[in-house]
């Protein structure tokens, strides 16, 4: 679960003077958003520090993102760059609905001359990776019209 804070500094007529941030960050990580926050309102000293390595875990799934590794029950799955960095943007919103054009801006480096067709490809290489029923999806679904989302649904046998 994801812990959001957004914070909106000054607006006055129709400028924004200051910044906007965002910071979300994971229940087990909560200490780095409230250091984070002093520090937004100047009421603490900033310190050096390094963030926790990061993973996502979900039911069977885990992913390693300093190491760039995805498994599931254990095993290892071989993933390329896109498919990797999808599931990580997917995963990292669970239950968000991302269009396929947010997916291809969030994750592709470079053009391509059919983004939908890209990201389609991508999708449905990751399910045949993850998915141990292609019939009954587990992880990415499809919204239709819309775009794909991050949900884990257990599998009735």
């Amino acid at each position: 679960m994801n812990k959001t804070v957004y914070i909106l500094r000054t607006i006055k007529g129709d400028e924004l003077h200051g910044k906007i941030l965002i910071l979300s960050v994971s229940d087990n990580e909560e200490h780095i958003l409230e250091k984070m926050l002093k520090a937004v309102e100047g009421s603490a000293d900033i310190e050096d520090w390094t963030l926790p390595s990061e993973k996502i875990e979900l039911a069977d799934l885990q992913i390693l993102l300093p190491e760039k590794k995805v498994y599931r029950n254990g095993q290892e799955i071989p993933l390329n760059r896109h498919e990797f960095d999808t599931l990580v943007y997917l995963a990292r919103h669970p239950s968000w609905v991302q269009s396929k054009e947010q997916i291809y801006e969030a994750v592709w480096t470079e053009e391509v001359e059919n983004y939908e067709n890209a990201v389609m490809w991508c999708i449905s290489r990751l399910r045949k990776k993850l998915e141990p029923d292609p019939d009954r999806l587990q992880y990415i679904h499809t919204v239709k019209g819309i775009g794909y989302k991050f949900e884990y649904r257990k599998n009735k046998n």
